[in-house]
């Protein structure tokens, strides 16, 4: 499997589908299908009871377990829910839960969703890639059974940030509200992180210093309110300031 051409895919059908977050979610379960995983959640980290306009709750989770989950409060110690608020490192279940200790409740919520086939899982928490005051958010993925290939694992990454961008996107897009604009300078940078290229590459493309490339990439960062230099990027695409192909040697 090629897997540049998979997030390419995702991506394209993400800029050019107009439908709600829930059709990106199935676009999102068709691609991971492909990976070997059978269940997915991209969620915000709120209670599913009562959840703000603003949530995002997207999952193929069994009906029985979603609906198990809420009624048992279960969201209050979710170990994987608790470890995405603290920490902004994608992480494997089996081998998070087998180094740090957790209480009885939370293993008790780990082997009830193994009943459902939820189970040996991988999180990304998401909570930078919304804008200032949104909910924070994470995207877990479960194999369907056999072995993985680990490249898989980082295509995951990739593809929970895209679908989250986008899926906040349809929703800002619902509520009428307006995202940050990015100057020339720095939709010319980010075109060409997009691309894989370094700081001093970027400056010999355009003929600038390196500190003045990672001066314009810092400010895209700040206006997007994001950690890392690749979540502006996907809030570049999202935004449609940018495109897959723009910054592509030519």
């Amino acid at each position: 499997m090629d897997h540049l051409d998979l997030l390419q895919s995702f991506l394209e059908r993400c800029q050019s589908e107009q439908g709600s977050p829930a059709d990106l979610g199935a676009a999102f379960q068709a691609s991971i299908e492909r990976l070997g995983f059978r269940y997915f959640a991209c969620c915000s980290r709120i209670d599913p009871r009562d959840p703000p306009a603003s949530a995002l709750l997207l999952h193929n989770y069994p009906v029985a377990w979603a609906q198990r989950f809420r009624a048992a409060g279960h969201f209050r110690f979710d170990p994987v829910l608790q470890r995405a608020e603290r920490t902004p490192a994608p992480f494997f279940w089996d081998a998070a839960f087998a180094t740090r200790p957790i209480t009885k409740r939370q293993r008790g919520v780990l082997e009830e969703a193994a009943d459902y086939g939820i189970a040996h899982g991988y999180t990304v928490p998401l909570e930078a890639c919304g804008p200032a005051g949104s909910p924070r958010a994470s995207c877990s993925v479960v194999p369907e059974g056999g072995a993985i290939d680990p490249r898989s694992y980082t295509t995951v990454q990739l593809l929970a940030l895209y679908l989250y961008a986008f899926a906040r996107r349809a929703r800002l897009q619902h509520s009428g509200a307006a995202g940050a604009e990015l100057t020339a300078r720095e939709r010319q940078c980010l075109e060409l992180v997009a691309c894989g290229k370094t700081d001093w590459e970027i400056a010999r493309l355009l003929g600038l210093s390196p500190c003045t490339v990672h001066y314009h990439i810092e400010s895209a960062k700040r206006r997007f309110d994001v950690i890392t230099r690749i979540q502006a990027v996907v809030q570049a695409l999202r935004t449609g300031q940018i495109s897959w192909a723009d910054g592509a040697p030519k």
